[in-house]
């Protein structure tokens, strides 16, 4: 268990002194666990990491916000205050990403030289320094290992200190990235959990200059606006404002090298000057273009190469133009964007009908669901590999609960929940008629761990997914189902009609969900992969921040794990950077996933009195509770129906929470229960909208 202190010095613009932010930490001895007849050392919050071969270590990442208009030009770090662990050790050696839909390579690498070597292990202390920018807001991204090994003699050295100064300096790049400053309470919210310096973020409020920011903008072309009437509608009863653009006047009006590129300068000039919170692109490639970004990695010493990864995160990352070289490899390390600013996803439709199923799904789903099946969750994992015998299973369950495997912390689907489990490691083998089966007597939400291909997933082949074989999975019987899966290729929707898209296209089964336009990557020896890495992040998202809208559920999984993609051995094997550019949402972005099913409202209903200031209320509430009574760790709003249309969570919050600001700019005027738990007591009040 590690303790963290945050120190930081900020000395920029001050005549006669370095510009520099320091961040200090302090560690607790690590643990050290058996593995494969090997060790690895392990400290919470640390992810293991080397290049394929090598022994792993933990890394600490660093995540520093820097002053508007800059960016971190060097890094230093100093250890200190070394402690020698007791015994001899031989630590486990990384082994390479492979491709799911590949399997296991079969062969165990060691690099021998390293491991016979008396130098002190890793050369180099820290990783690479970089600068992203999330809304306007400059995030330095770097790691460091508080670990010495020598591997020839098996010493290991840790240190219980460590300071790492981080110098920065101002630049173009910087000062254009303000043009797209938010200072909302979503950005600050994402802020407080990825730097470690989040008080900083008020140096940006006044870069903020936004007047009237659209909550939902859709991109369709000609004739496909009057199907979006009665969703928009909908919103509007929330205070989600929307507006539809068409990719005909996009194309007039705008500059760029390619229609894809004019679609993006367009979202950029919309994010710089109203602020949009989510982005639908409504259609298929052949109506709405898709980005293909560039990514190489590095497998057992084969180069996986691909040019054109379809990728909306090239719609939603707007810093930069991905293609700084102008050589059309877009994407390439350095000149790309790992913190997208606003929610991304596509309704791969491709013509009115098609259209027409897929929003009257969105629409349902959010307005009419079934109650008492919201929280039903199946876990579908396959036999993925044998030599070593490898499980679906066993990368699924990292979603359950909490987790602090691998180095890094998640609490994910609540174990309360009603899962199911169809995992060939216990039932020796399930086929596709008993998942079809099982997915009609209602699941809600399908988590995939297994083999796919553009046209075959969760055992299922493309002419598998008929109304007939989901006939019960219409929005009336049981609800409409999302899906998040590991597998290959199956959400490639530059291809004509991915398995995934036909999902979406019928009258039944699929609302939204997560999928990969190219391959789902694992790490060989190891519970841990990139598609394992963002889907973890999901869930912790979902269930524990409360960030249920879709698309920004998916922003925050890849948000959280941007720290990781250029790190020590990440960088350099390039599988994490794959899965962060091929891992698209298929769906509404705006759309709010069920994570709980209706409660009466005498259940809501709390002991104690809230106070609730001001009450009635506008755009916002503060809400206090005794400090006696523990941080607060949810905050759950009612409508009088029973419908939770709110939640909110605490319990990852770096400091004390007893008093909060809660923004209502999503819910319509109206008499609310509002219930906030804290570690010792429930209070409750009724709240009031009025505008």
């Amino acid at each position: 268990m590690r303790r963290l202190c945050l120190f930081l010095l900020l000395l920029a613009f001050m005549p006669g002194f370095s510009q520099v932010v320091t961040v200090s930490f302090k560690f607790d001895q690590p643990s050290v666990i058996d593995h494969q007849g090997y060790q690895l050392v392990e400290w919470q919050g640390m992810l293991q990491s080397a290049m394929p071969g090598d022994p792993m270590i933990p890394w600490q990442s660093v995540s520093a916000l820097l002053p508007p208009g800059c960016e971190a030009t060097s890094v230093e770090v100093i250890l200190s205050h070394p402690e020698q662990l007791a015994g001899t050790f031989s630590l486990f050696p990384r082994q390479y990403s492979r491709p799911i839909s590949e399997g296991v390579s079969g062969k165990f690498v060691k690099n021998e030289t390293v491991y016979n070597s008396k130098s002190v292990y890793p050369a180099e202390k820290h990783g690479r320094v970089s600068t992203h920018f999330y809304n306007g807001h400059a995030v330095a991204f770097t790691a460091f290992s508080p670990l010495a090994y020598v591997p020839a003699s098996g010493q290991l050295t840790w240190y219980r200190e460590a300071e790492v100064t981080l110098t920065y300096t101002t630049t173009e790049k910087g000062t254009a990235a303000l043009r797209n400053c938010s200072a909302s309470e979503t950005v600050s919210q994402t802020l407080r959990h990825l730097v470690q310096n989040p008080d900083d973020t008020d140096l940006y409020n006044a870069f903020d200059q936004k007047s009237n920011p659209v909550g939902l903008l859709v991109i369709t072309p000609e004739g496909y606006q009057e199907g979006y009437a009665a969703l928009l509608e909908y919103y509007a009863t929330l205070g989600i404002t929307s507006e539809i653009v068409t990719t005909e006047d996009i194309y007039t009006s705008q500059t760029g090298v390619d229609n894809q590129e004019k679609i993006r300068n367009y979202i950029i000039g919309r994010v710089q000057t109203d602020g949009v919170d989510y982005l639908l692109l409504g259609g298929d490639v052949e109506l709405v273009p898709a980005r293909g970004l560039f990514c190489q990695v590095n497998s057992q010493g084969s180069i996986y190469e691909d040019i054109s990864i379809p990728a909306d995160l090239y719609y939603s990352a707007l810093d930069g133009t991905w293609n700084d070289n102008g050589n059309n490899l877009w994407g390439e390390p350095d000149e790309d964007d790992l913190l997208p600013d606003l929610a991304v996803a596509r309704l791969p439709y491709g013509n009115v009908a098609e259209q027409t199923r897929m929003l009257h799904k969105v629409l349902n789903y959010q307005q009419n669901p079934v109650d008492g099946e919201l929280t039903n969750t199946l876990m579908a994992g396959e036999d993925l590999y044998s030599n070593p015998q490898t499980w679906g299973a066993d990368y699924l369950e990292m979603l359950i609960g909490h987790h602090e495997d691998n180095g890094y912390t998640t609490d994910g689907i609540p174990e309360a929940f009603p899962i199911q489990e169809m995992y060939d490691r216990d039932m020796g083998y399930w086929s596709k008629r008993e998942l079809i089966d099982k997915i009609n007597t209602g699941m809600t939400f399908i988590h995939h761990s297994g083999h796919s291909n553009v046209d075959y997933a969760l055992r299922m082949s493309i002419g598998d997914i008929t109304d007939a074989n989901f006939n019960m999975v219409n929005g009336v019987d049981h609800n409409y189902c999302l899906i998040y899966t590991h597998g290959c290729i199956c959400g490639a929707f530059d291809a004509s009609d991915c398995i995934a898209e036909e999902m979406l296209k019928i009258q039944n089964f699929v609302v939204a969900g997560s999928f990969n336009s190219r391959y789902g990557w694992f790490n060989e020896g190891q519970t841990e992969g990139p598609s394992l890495h963002l889907h973890r992040e999901f869930v912790n998202a979902l269930y524990t921040l409360g960030i249920d809208r879709i698309g920004q559920t998916q922003v925050q999984s890849k948000i959280a794990t941007a720290p990781w993609v250029e790190a020590p051995g990440q960088w350099e094997d390039g599988a994490l950077r794959w899965c962060f550019y091929d891992n698209n949402i298929f769906g509404d972005a705006a759309m709010k996933i069920h994570t709980d099913n209706y409660t009466s409202i005498d259940e809501s209903i709390g002991k104690t009195k809230l106070d609730i200031f001001p009450n009635p209320a506008n755009d916002f509430i503060r809400l206090s509770v005794p400090v006696e009574s523990g941080n607060l760790e949810s905050v759950k709003i009612y409508d009088l129906s029973g419908k939770m249309v709110t939640n909110i969570h605490f319990s990852l919050a770096k400091i004390s929470t007893f008093e909060v600001r809660i923004e209502l700019n999503t819910l319509p005027n109206g008499t609310y229960i509002l219930r906030a738990e804290t570690q010792k007591a429930v209070f409750s009040n009724t709240l009031t909208i009025v505008r």
